[in-house]
């Protein structure tokens, strides 16, 4: 019954309605297998008709059926690794991969097999993950393309304005250098290129779901007038086009049956419009072939101007060196037997669907599919293949894990620092504050503590341990040059994994605490380093920070120790985690003691029904701003907890906190409104430079467009975000560059707690609404106006106080796009005492 009614459950409708698909869904349980003989017939009927209704479809020229490079490849990472440090210079990046030929192969694979099955060459390319660069394009141009599209991130960086702005409608300002192609490239050598419409393509795909279709499909229409009008008001002569391109298979499963609502309304009122046609691009270009040029491609992919999501992580760093040592193998091989030979062919076609992008977008904490392990088990084979193929033994680090056991709970949190004596013996009290890792079923415990100078470690026994025993201490640490997942080895030990990929050993051999760094895949001794002692039932030993390279505070390290003779991995179950804390050695600018129990925004909003929104999580305890050499710091403390019930990478999922820096408070530069959704503004006079906005998935670094004073992420600059659940604290490291000359002692600061909400009301900027009566994801207590904040908690200790700030302003109901910073309640700013 499980099997029929999941397959019947993805099933279309309409094929349900119709005999034989329709006496099964009448018999409702109860099923045979002969009923499964028929269920699968109909699947396979359904399939086989998929690709000549699209050709027949096409050769009416109703539709114009596009492909992909062969295995899904991030092309211009095929082409060279090295491109991503365009648009993010600080990636973690892997061994030197730059094969053109195969970028070449991937091409021309795809136009064999899409004229194998429709008849003619194609003319379209959506490059996987619509990912290209300027590198690329002479290679796409030559296998026959004509065009190929992309996200329009990568068009405001080719263009240099950073992203491209909305009103309150959502409506693109800079509606004339969207909606229209370019070519890149010269001669025989260039390509038309269509930016896809971020907004209105995650609205079919991510929103409309949620609405009665009839409704969803006016509103799309209703938004491409609004960009009809935006162009009218530029000035700007046509014709334009804009290009909604989204997942055709993702959105349709969260509809109302399907969709058919939706699609029937919006192709009615698409056909019935006077003012909006459909077209195919390539009939697009052959009606308009005179258009701008763009005289360099940025790097990006369809959502990001950057190639982050696959490249750049330590997981994903591991990957490409295993992608790169192979393909190094194979090239061996081609420039000895050429690449016909049958067994190089098979070695190559697997290589191929080994650079396939969807591996790399599972690895790395950008992107969690929930069975992770599955992914890297399947790249992994294909690189086994490579080897096998050409008759070569398979190296023993492909059967290691890329993805890294998950970090086990300590028995007992951290409690604080501590300095034990490092003596062999445990000392009383002196790791009361470790983190305890018990381990009673393999008789050790493993402890771990730090200070500002070394991390220590403690392995205390219940048995004594054979003579001849070593100790590993195996640590992860991001930003090194190499990883090795496999244990030091003497002669004759087989290879173990270790569950993570390891950057550093210290190792105890009864004499000294020896480093290794991985160099070529061996440990390779460095030297005597730190302290270790060994006593009748106690290791202790201290890892001055020093040793383990670049390290900065919320760094996540993970640690396995390996005893040897005895078979000891601790801790039982997977690495322990060690997070660099932020030791607080900087210069205090200000600091903010908030009072208790004010998150309720003006002092009547309530929190939503859910329980994942525990008392106080958005109760601001206290605000501070510092700096040191590199960094402008903001630390919140919260008298409730910081959990993640939604898994966000930076562990900061329910809090949404803004920051806002006026590096010249009283001179009325700078940008008044705060970011989109906020409803405040800066006080007449003051303007913000510089805002943070930190949370779990887009933190981001703005600044005011000089032009219009909309605010706009900062190209190239990242922040730290480090969550201390234990300590309920949040601290953003910003680097000082983001902010310009000056002296923070000088400039003014506002920083407001709200809620993180995925799916925001249209123009709001991922924060959570609040209405009149709570719900289980809204706030409730909010007046009946358009104009009323979303700010729950202000860092403000003074007169006026924050709910007097919040409550004060004019309430309206008018439209939020004609509303400007006097109409929201006025923020005054934090200055140094």
């Amino acid at each position: 019954d499980l099997q029929v009614w999941f397959n019947l459950a993805w099933m279309d409708p309409d094929e349900l309605a119709k005999e034989p698909l329709r006496s099964l869904v009448a018999k409702d349980h109860g099923f045979a297998e002969e009923d499964k003989v028929v269920l699968f017939n109909e699947v396979r009927r359904m399939m086989a008709q998929v690709i000549p209704i699209h050709r027949e479809l096409q050769e009416k020229g109703q539709i114009e059926v596009t492909t992909t490079p062969y295995a899904h490849p991030i092309l211009p990472l095929i082409y060279n690794t090295n491109l991503a440090q365009v648009g993010n210079p600080d990636a973690l990046m892997p061994l030197p991969f730059a094969y053109p030929e195969d970028a070449v192969a991937h091409l021309q694979r795809s136009v064999e097999i899409y004229e194998a099955h429709f008849g003619q060459k194609p003319r379209g390319l959506w490059p996987a993950e619509g990912a290209v660069a300027q590198e690329i394009v002479p290679l796409v141009a030559k296998a026959g393309y004509l065009w190929m599209a992309t996200g329009e991130p990568v068009l405001a960086q080719s263009l240099g304005i950073g992203d491209f702005t909305r009103d309150a409608k959502e409506t693109v300002q800079e509606a004339d250098a969207l909606y229209r192609p370019y070519y890149v490239g010269e001669g025989d050598r260039r390509v038309a290129v269509f930016f896809r419409d971020w907004t209105l393509s995650d609205k079919i795909g991510f929103t409309y779901s949620g609405m009665p279709g009839a409704r969803a499909a006016q509103d799309l229409m209703n938004r491409l007038e609004d960009i009809r009008a935006r162009l009218k008001e530029e000035g700007a002569p046509g014709p334009h086009i804009v290009s909604i391109i989204l997942d055709g298979e993702n959105a349709w499963e969260y509809y109302d049956n399907d969709g058919k609502e939706f699609l029937h309304t919006l192709y009615r009122l698409l056909s019935e419009s006077q003012t909006i046609r459909t077209v195919t691009p390539s009939e697009y270009l052959a009606m308009f072939p005179d258009q701008r040029t763009l005289d360099r491609l940025f790097p990006g992919a369809w959502f990001s101007a950057n190639y982050d999501t696959w490249i750049g992580e330590p997981e994903e760093q591991q990957a490409w060196n295993y992608l790169a040592r192979t393909r190094y193998k194979l090239a061996e091989y081609i420039r000895t037997l050429g690449p016909s030979a049958e067994n190089v062919a098979r070695a190559l076609d697997y290589m191929y669907l080994a650079e396939g992008s969807d591996w790399f977008w599972w690895y790395g904490a950008d992107q969690d599919s929930g069975q992770d392990e599955y992914f890297d088990e399947g790249f992994r084979a294909l690189l086994k293949k490579v080897y096998e193929s050409l008759g070569e033994p398979v190296p023993a680090y492909l059967h290691a894990p890329i993805i890294p056991r998950k970090a086990v709970r300590a028995d007992r949190d951290l409690q604080g620092l501590a300095s034990p004596r490092i003596d062999g013996r445990i000392g009383q009290g002196e790791w009361a504050s470790a983190a305890l890792y018990s381990g009673p079923q393999v008789g050790a415990d493993l402890a771990v503590v730090y200070d500002a100078q070394n991390l220590f470690v403690l392995v205390a026994f219940q048995r004594p341990l054979p003579m001849g025993t070593r100790i590993g201490l195996y640590l992860a640490s991001p930003r090194a040059a190499e990883t090795w997942p496999l244990a030091h080895t003497t002669e004759g030990e087989a290879p173990l994994p270790l569950g993570i990929a390891a950057t550093h050993l210290f190792e105890w051999d009864g004499q000294a605490l020896t480093a290794y760094r991985p160099v070529k895949s061996q440990w390779q001794a460095a030297g005597a380093v730190g302290e270790a002692a060994m006593g009748p039932d106690a290791f202790e030993a201290a890892i001055p920070w020093e040793a383990l390279g670049d390290l900065e505070p919320g760094d996540d390290l993970r640690l396995v120790v390996l005893v040897s003779l005895a078979g000891l991995s601790l801790p039982v179950g997977g690495p322990a985690q060690v997070v660099l804390p932020d030791l607080g050695r900087y210069t205090t600018v200000l600091t903010v003691e908030d009072p208790e129990g004010d998150d309720h925004g003006p002092g009547t909003y309530t929190y939503p029904t859910d329980p994942v929104f525990r008392p106080q999580v958005f109760d601001l305890k206290s605000f501070t701003v510092a700096y040191d050499e590199k960094n402008l710091v903001f630390k919140f403390a919260f008298y409730g907890p910081i959990p993640n019930p939604w898994g966000s990478p930076n562990n900061l999922a329910l809090q949404t906190l803004d920051v806002y820096v006026d590096r010249d408070p009283g001179a009325g530069t700078g940008a008044r409104l705060l970011l989109p959704g906020r409803n405040a503004a800066l006080e007449a006079g003051n303007g913000w430079d510089v805002a943070v906005w930190a949370e779990g998935w887009t933190p981001q670094i703005l600044a005011p467009d000089p032009a219009t004073g909309a605010p706009k992420q900062v190209a190239g600059v990242s922040f730290k975000v480090i969550v201390d659940p234990a300590a309920r604290t949040v601290t953003l490291r910003v680097p000082r560059s983001a902010f310009g000359e000056g002296d923070p002692a000088a400039w003014g600061y506002v920083a407001a707690v709200l809620s993180q909400e995925g799916f925001p009301s249209t123009g709001v900027w991922r924060v959570r609404d609040v209405l009149g009566q709570a719900q289980q994801w809204r706030f409730g207590g909010g007046p009946d106006d358009t104009n009323h904040t979303r700010i729950i908690d202000l860092a403000w200790a003074g007169t006026p106080t924050q709910e007097e700030i919040l409550s004060r302003y004019p309430s309206s109901k008018a439209d939020i796009a004609t509303l400007g910073p006097d109409d929201f309640p006025q923020i005054p700013l934090l200055r140094a005492r």
